[in-house]
């Protein structure tokens, strides 16, 4: 079979200017467009800054959680239970694992406890410094929910002393 020279320029023609077409389109953010005009479901690549935004408070809330429950448990006097569990749906909401090391918290209880309260409110204000830096409108409210949650949390615990 042979292929001339007209059928050949044609075809490469053709291909040129549909790869142009598509840089075009990837370029002015309308390729996911065009995908579901044609019928396919594309799925957007995650944002670096928010998958490292999402890490962080990952492993944050670990140690933060770590350091709760071992706060609870080395002052059993001291009703930790519910932070403890508010702490661990946090973490679970970004995906994230238990720590592998424990914090010893101090001996004192009210010295603590008032340590735990201000981990939160650290905690509660990257959050919202997180929230504010992060791309996905879905992971801004995961954020911001943190946030007011480790905010609220601190403020029970500071109650507790």
């Amino acid at each position: 079979m042979v292929i001339s020279r007209r059928v050949l320029l044609g075809t490469g023609a053709v291909v040129v200017a549909t790869g142009g077409l598509l840089t075009a389109a990837e370029r002015t953010h309308r390729l996911d467009d065009i995908a579901d005009e044609v019928g396919l479901d594309p799925k957007p690549l995650p944002d670096p800054a928010d998958t490292r935004i999402v890490r962080r408070a990952a492993d944050e809330s670990a140690v933060l959680l770590a350091t709760a429950e071992a706060t609870a448990s080395a002052h059993p006097a001291v009703e930790l239970a519910p932070v403890v569990a508010i702490v661990r749906e946090q973490l679970a909401a970004v995906g994230g694992a238990s720590a592998a090391t424990t914090p010893a918290p101090s001996p004192d209880a009210p010295a603590a406890v008032a340590a735990l309260a201000q981990a939160l409110s650290s905690a509660a204000d990257r959050r919202a410094s997180d929230a504010n830096r992060a791309g996905s409108p879905a992971l801004v409210r995961v954020l911001a929910s943190m946030a007011a949650g480790h905010a609220q949390t601190a403020r029970t615990v500071r109650r507790l002393r």
